[in-house]
C-alpha cells in the first residue's frame, strides 16, 4: 500500500475510537519535505488509561493491511513523556516505518508550533488541542542566548581534547571527542544564526536549511578518513566558529549565563 493508504486506515480507525482526542500527522511532512524516503510520523493524543485501547486500534489496522513484519516499543523517545512504537508493514518498501507516538490526555506540549515543528497536518480533533500555541519571541530570545552560552561553554571545556586521546593511542576515542565536543557544539551554534527556532535540530535538515557553503564545511566534518586528519577538521571548525559568533553578535545575539556563575575561558 502506498504511504497515503496506510495513512488514511489508520486515520479511519483512530477516527472511531473514541478515547482518540486528537490524531495529526508530523515529521517531514510538517515541513513539505516528505518523499519516497519518507516516514509516516503520527502523533495521537488520548484519553488518560486508554493507551492499551489505541495500541489495539492500531494493531487491527494493521492486520487489516496484511500484519507487520516489525514492531518495536522505543523505550527512549524523542519527545519525553509519550509512548512510542514504531511499525514495519508487511511488505513495504524499503525504509518505510510507521512511528506513533500516544501523548496523554494532560499534556501541555504536543510540539505542533509552525516555527519550530512544522505545519502538522491534522486527521482529527475532537477538542480543538491541535490550535497551535502562541510564539513568544521575547522567551525564544533567551533561550537562544542560554544556548549560545551551553555551546560556547562546552566547546571550551573540551577544545581539542581528541589531542589527549591521540597522544594516549586511542583513535577512537579522538573521534568520538570530535564529534561530541568539536561538531555538536557547533551546530548547535550554526543552528542559532541559520534556523533559529530549530538551533538544536543537530545534523538533520543541515543541506536545506545551512547555506551551501557552510554545509559543505559541516559534511567535511562529518568525515575524518584517518586520525592524522583531526587537527585540520578542528582548525576548520573553530575558524567557522569564530566567525558564526562574530556574525551572531553583530545581529545583537550574545551569550547568557542563566545562573551568572561560569567563568568562560579567555582565550
Amino acid at each position: 500500500m502506498a504511504r497515503q493508504d496506510i495513512r488514511d486506515r489508520l486515520q479511519t480507525r483512530l477516527a472511531r475510537c473514541t478515547s482518540v482526542l486528537a490524531a495529526w500527522e508530523a515529521g517531514s511532512a510538517a515541513f513539505g519535505r516528505d518523499d519516497d524516503y519518507s516516514d509516516l510520523d503520527l502523533g495521537v493524543l488520548a484519553k488518560t488509561g486508554s493507551n492499551t485501547e489505541v495500541w489495539s486500534v492500531v494493531d487491527r489496522a494493521f492486520e487489516e493491511m496484511g500484519g507487520l513484519a516489525f514492531r518495536w516499543n522505543e523505550p527512549n523517545p524523542v519527545f519525553s513523556g509519550i509512548d512510542e512504537r514504531i511499525f514495519r508493514p508487511r511488505g513495504a518498501r524499503q525504509w518505510f516505518q510507521v512511528d506513533i507516538g500516544i501523548f496523554p490526555e494532560t499534556a501541555t506540549e504536543l510540539f505542533n508550533q509552525p516555527k519550530r515543528h512544522g505545519t502538522i497536518r491534522v486527521l482529527l480533533d475532537r477538542t480543538n488541542r491541535l490550535t497551535p500555541p502562541p510564539w513568544d519571541e521575547a522567551e525564544h530570545g533567551r533561550c537562544l542566548g542560554k544556548a549560545l552560552h551551553q555551546s560556547l561553554m562546552k566547546w571550551q571545556a573540551y577544545r581539542a581534547w581528541f589531542r589527549k586521546e591521540l597522544a594516549r593511542g586511542r583513535s577512537i576515542d579522538a573521534f568520538a571527542f570530535h564529534f561530541y565536543t568539536t561538531l555538536m557544539p557547533l551546530l548547535a551554534i550554526l543552528g542559532i544564526r541559520y534556523r533559529p527556532t530549530r538551533w538544536d535540530f543537530g545534523l538533520r535538515y543541515v543541506k536545506e536549511e545551512f547555506p551551501p557553503d557552510v554545509a559543505k564545511v559541516v559534511e567535511s566534518l562529518c568525515y575524518v578518513p584517518d586520525p592524522s586528519v583531526l587537527e585540520e577538521r578542528f582548525a576548520e571548525a573553530d575558524r567557522l566558529l569564530q566567525r558564526t559568533i562574530e556574525e551572531l553578535r553583530e545581529q545583537g545575539i550574545v551569550p547568557v549565563d542563566p545562573k551568572g556563575t561560569d567563568i568562560p575561558a579567555s582565550e
